[in-house]
């Protein structure tokens, strides 16, 4: 039993890949969970926010420079109250207010919050309770001055939305990545070999590989949205069309990144940690775990590096917001071309590899 352990130990060794990815990996994973989640996690939310100020006032005025001071370069000034409600209803800032004249001490105080973002509105509106207390004087101790919370946008459960994207997303690229794996095995066993010497090249193996593990992903996503569908909005007709090329461009992406990143693996010790490791970053990053106005700005931009925000954003925009923009459009080139550069990768390396 001893010589087996030793035996073990020496091949773990050996193997510095795996080694790495062993113990390596799992730390890192934490020092960037901790610094994405870190600061919803104590309670500090970096909450992007736009400002109207209808009441004119020195109260006002007050209440505009601390709010600045304490939300800083992500507060925004909007020339209307429909600027501030659209920028809401669009997802362009987590949060609007409104000040308005009004009879007592200080202006009115209406904070727009978007379904699904209420953590965000809640921390805006305790934030100007503070500022309305010190601006109209108020005694410590007393009850807080009413601060008016207000929902805008379509109404309706966009947690079922969002979770639907976020959730189908992370469970296509583990599926995918796991399926790839068949061809660590076909390539270790001589399999691949064989399948190339019948089909006459690589190409038609990897392109009916990828082509599979895309149809696996198109009926998951289908699975978790047909779940979801009783809390769904509405949807016509165009936005189920257009929600389909949405799940296959995600799938396709999956499996495109899926081929690429086991391609350049030499075996399941390497590649099992190493494609865990890539999917719950991108998760992370990409809001399958926790909404990305939760995190800090410079995660939340890194986000748009991943195909989750992308496939996201893109059915946020088509279910919950019924609107065919820019934006989806954007996703499906970002995850079209990325399913095209992983499965391109996937090819030459493999064609590298036999050619040795």
């Amino acid at each position: 039993m001893m010589m087996l352990l030793l035996a073990y130990a020496r091949s773990f060794v050996r193997d510095r890949a795996g080694l790495a990815m062993t113990l390596i990996l799992p730390p890192l994973v934490y020092l960037l969970f901790a610094a994405i989640f870190g600061s919803s996690a104590s309670g500090k939310i970096d909450v992007s926010a736009a400002l109207h100020d209808g009441a004119r006032t020195e109260q006002s005025r007050r209440i505009n420079t601390a709010l600045t001071a304490a939300v800083g370069e992500r507060l925004t000034l909007a020339g209307s109250p429909s600027e501030v409600e659209q920028a809401v209803i669009d997802g362009r800032i987590d949060a609007g207010v409104l000040l308005a004249p009004s009879s007592g001490p200080i202006p009115r105080i209406e904070v727009l919050g978007g379904a699904g973002r209420d953590v965000a509105s809640a921390t805006l509106a305790a934030t100007l309770e503070q500022i309305a207390a010190t601006v109209s004087g108020q005694a410590a101790g007393r009850a807080p001055l009413p601060v008016i919370r207000r929902q805008v946008g379509p109404a309706g459960d966009v947690q079922a939305v969002y979770y639907a994207g976020a959730v189908s997303v992370m469970f296509v690229f583990f599926a995918a990545m796991h399926g790839a794996m068949v061809g660590l095995d076909e390539r270790r066993s001589g399999l691949q070999a064989r399948l190339v010497l019948a089909a006459g090249a690589l190409w038609p193996i990897l392109a009916s590989r990828a082509a599979w593990l895309a149809i696996v992903g198109l009926a998951q996503t289908a699975a978790v949205f047909a779940i979801a569908l009783p809390r769904l909005p509405s949807i016509q007709p165009w936005q189920g069309l257009a929600w389909m090329v949405t799940a296959s461009m995600t799938a396709a992406a999956a499996a495109g990144v899926a081929m690429g990143v086991i391609a350049l693996c030499r075996s399941r010790e390497q590649a099992q940690p190493l494609s865990t490791f890539l999917v719950l970053l991108l998760a992370a990053l990409g809001g399958s775990m926790a909404p990305r106005f939760l995190m800090p700005e410079t995660f939340r931009q890194l986000g748009w590096l991943t195909p989750h925000a992308w496939a996201i954003e893109a059915y946020q925009s088509l279910i919950w917001r019924g609107r065919f923009d820019g934006g989806v459009v954007g996703a499906w080139v970002f995850l079209g071309g990325l399913a095209a550069l992983g499965w391109t990768i996937a090819l030459v390396v493999e064609n590298r590899r036999t050619a040795r």
